[in-house]
């Protein structure tokens, strides 16, 4: 159950990606419902289902962040994990700095390429938790989030439905760079979540450099 003071955050985060969605590009979603319902809420009610076992040491990183999404709910609810919201976009990064200030929430802003960022030994295996919404298929985030993972770290993807043959194809890929498939589920109506378990060490040639992860995902021909 939601407290009062975290309803009142969810509500004025969902207001500024609202209200500043022209000046920032954040979303395609024009109505403020359509935000609260398929960014805000969508979010939580993935990370809750997820039941990750989050402490007020964990370390996590959220990849393509976009809005701040998922990130930004999951620290209004769980105030004391270490998050840093990673996007290449400038003015995106410049929108969560005014979103952190505003709802008063400490998050790290990083705006760089996670090809790139991945390479800096400040955060190569240095996350417990590597989360992401609709952003590459799964071929391509392994190669994009576990390169950040601790060992037994894991990655929360939240994926539309129908995505089997997306796993099935991404098989390749999780073996290369040290991935364990540990749950797929479907959330609601629009989501799904999959959740990789980091057993081994990712090749420190990966990721590859900018671009070729999207381009050319590590799959079997």
């Amino acid at each position: 159950m939601l407290k009062n003071d975290q309803l009142e955050k969810l509500n004025e985060y969902t207001e500024l990606i609202y209200s500043e969605n022209k000046k920032y590009n954040l979303t395609g979603l024009k109505n403020i419902e359509a935000i609260k319902d398929k960014l805000i809420s969508e979010s939580i009610s993935t990370i809750n289902y997820a039941n990750i076992n989050l402490t007020d040491s964990s370390k996590i990183i959220d990849i393509g962040t976009g809005a701040g999404i998922p990130g930004i709910p999951l620290k209004i609810i769980k105030d004391d994990v270490n998050l840093t919201l990673v996007d290449s976009n400038n003015k995106k990064c410049d929108f969560l700095k005014m979103v952190s200030s505003k709802l008063k929430i400490h998050t790290n802003i990083i705006c760089a390429r996670i090809e790139d960022l991945a390479h800096n030994n400040d955060h190569r295996e240095k996350y417990d938790l590597c989360i992401s919404r609709a952003l590459s298929k799964i071929s391509t985030l392994h190669e994009f989030a576990l390169p950040f993972l601790k060992l037994s770290g894991e990655t929360l993807y939240i994926k539309g439905k129908n995505i089997s043959k997306e796993i099935i194809e991404s098989e390749y890929s999780a073996k290369v760079l040290g991935g364990s498939l540990s749950n797929y589920s479907a959330v609601t109506d629009m989501s799904s979540i999959v959740i990789y378990k980091k057993v081994r060490y990712t090749p420190k040639s990966y990721p590859r450099r900018v671009g070729i992860p999207k381009k050319s995902p590590l799959e079997l021909s």
